[in-house]
């Protein structure tokens, strides 16, 4: 049996939850005061933790210190309980580490959809935690693929903040792999069994003219407007016991970051034409391509709302700063194609990689990330044999040598130091000026490349 410690000074208050948590299947442990809280811990570890943020004796916050830093089936689920919170108070309690929190009076739904989620004991046993790091070792963390210290720091990141049900904010360049991030996070939380509901605020416009943006969100009841036939639910509802996700929240306007933030801080929203607060229980994932200061200088985020998400943030980092990853990605998306091609019928033996290949996809910068990477080693498969030889292989020769339709003519007697010239200087036209990539497709070093370079211009 799962067991409580409730750190409540108010008699009725902690009667009440004791009660709720005894129904769901909790022994209970009482405290009145930090002090009492103390020497309880020291009898037992509890499978979770309610704590007044207000006790006779300090801030409930004061109790984390206290607590045990490895219990078994890893963080121990902290609740906090207030009468007052404000967007700082819950920012203070993220970064301390709490698990969530809850106004009072407490909702009791949203108490107990919470307390479902608390593992049970030794949930996570070590064959898992072993399995899961065997699995990072080999590059794969969830649907996330890469072993670069870079993204190493990334999947540190994401177990710390998965179980808790913090906000969460996910930067990074376009194509980075932002909605696979928060994918994951949601796979690696206790809501996992609960929906993944995805807003792209981009494509939002294209709902249609007869719902609004607070519709889409919110939900709206029968008459609310012309075209309110019936009550349908908004994102909010459909992602209850689960995540919502808005991709590229500095593109939300204003007046909807607001609203947000405003379901966020009193855990309820009201649908358009509603009259009744509706209780959330949705975790809130977002991302955004823009540094969030730059979006809060450039009023295209709220500052509140920036404050809030960054409490729990990743940060993706662009390819080009993730060494092999590229390599690895790209034998994954060949070996995914070569799946479909036989699954289809289609495929008469598995494709190759060859030297080359690997050599431009570390050579390049990637500026469109992983996405570009994909896109472009898809389309490489497809015009290739039996071996992939050049990305490049579907803009030209086979060999993919002839970059954008690009020739060096050479007159027979020409010098070979003046063709040599004639060469580099094409092909690094040919490539936007990217010495990487062109000493790849000269084979030889961007170091060599450089030698010769200088030397060019010393004659």
């Amino acid at each position: 049996m799962p067991h409580a410690l409730i750190v409540e000074d108010d008699p009725n208050s902690l009667s009440g939850l004791s009660a709720i948590l005894t129904a769901d299947g909790f022994s209970v442990d009482t405290a009145t005061t930090i002090a009492e809280a103390r020497a309880a811990l020291t009898r037992f570890i509890p499978d979770v933790v309610l704590v007044d943020l207000n006790l006779p004796d300090g801030s409930g916050l004061d109790l984390l210190q206290h607590l045990p830093a490895h219990p078994p089936g890893g963080a121990l689920p902290v609740i906090v309980m207030t009468g007052n919170a404000t967007v700082e108070s819950a920012i203070e309690g993220l970064r301390h580490g709490i698990w969530d929190y809850l106004l009072k009076p407490v909702n009791i739904p949203r108490l107990r959809s919470l307390l479902a989620r608390i593992p049970r004991p030794y949930e996570l046993t070590e064959e898992v935690q072993t399995l899961r790091a065997s699995l990072r070792q080999l590059g794969r963390f969830g649907s996330m693929l890469g072993r670069s210290g870079a993204i190493q720091h990334v999947y540190d990141t994401i177990e710390h903040i998965a179980p808790t049900e913090a906000a969460v904010l996910i930067c990074g360049e376009t194509g980075t792999g932002k909605q696979i991030a928060a994918r994951t996070l949601h796979d690696m939380s206790r809501r996992r069994k609960g929906p993944f509901i995805t807003l792209d605020v981009r494509g939002a416009g294209g709902v249609g003219a007869h719902r609004s943006l607070d519709s889409l969100l919110f939900g709206h009841e029968r008459g609310a407007f012309g075209a309110a036939e019936q009550r349908e639910p908004g994102l909010f509802e459909q992602a209850s016991g689960g995540t919502l996700f808005i991709d590229e929240i500095a593109e939300l306007p204003r007046a909807q970051q607001e609203a947000l933030l405003r379901a966020l801080d009193s855990q309820t929203f009201m649908r358009v034409g509603g009259t009744n607060q509706v209780a959330t229980d949705f975790r809130l994932i977002a991302s955004t391509r823009k540094p969030p200061r730059a979006a809060v200088a450039d009023g295209s985020l709220l500052q509140e709302l920036a404050l809030r998400l960054e409490a729990a943030a990743v940060t993706l980092p662009p390819l080009r700063e993730r060494g092999d990853d590229p390599a690895l990605i790209a034998q994954a998306v060949v070996d995914e194609s070569n799946h479909e091609a036989a699954a289809r019928g289609t495929s008469e033996g598995p494709k190759q990689i060859g030297p080359n290949f690997l050599r431009e996809c570390l050579a390049y910068e990637w500026p469109g990330n992983v996405r570009e990477l994909q896109d472009r080693v898809r389309r490489a498969y497809h015009a290739s044999g039996d071996v992939l030889e050049s990305l490049r292989a579907d803009e030209g020769s086979a060999n993919g040598r002839d970059l954008n339709g690009s020739r060096v003519q050479v007159t027979v007697g020409t010098p070979l130091a003046d063709v040599e010239e004639m060469l580099i200087r094409a092909t690094l036209d040919a490539v936007g000026g990217t010495r990487h990539r062109a000493a790849s497709l000269l084979g030889i070093s961007p170091k060599t490349l450089y030698n010769k370079l200088q030397r060019m211009r010393l004659n």
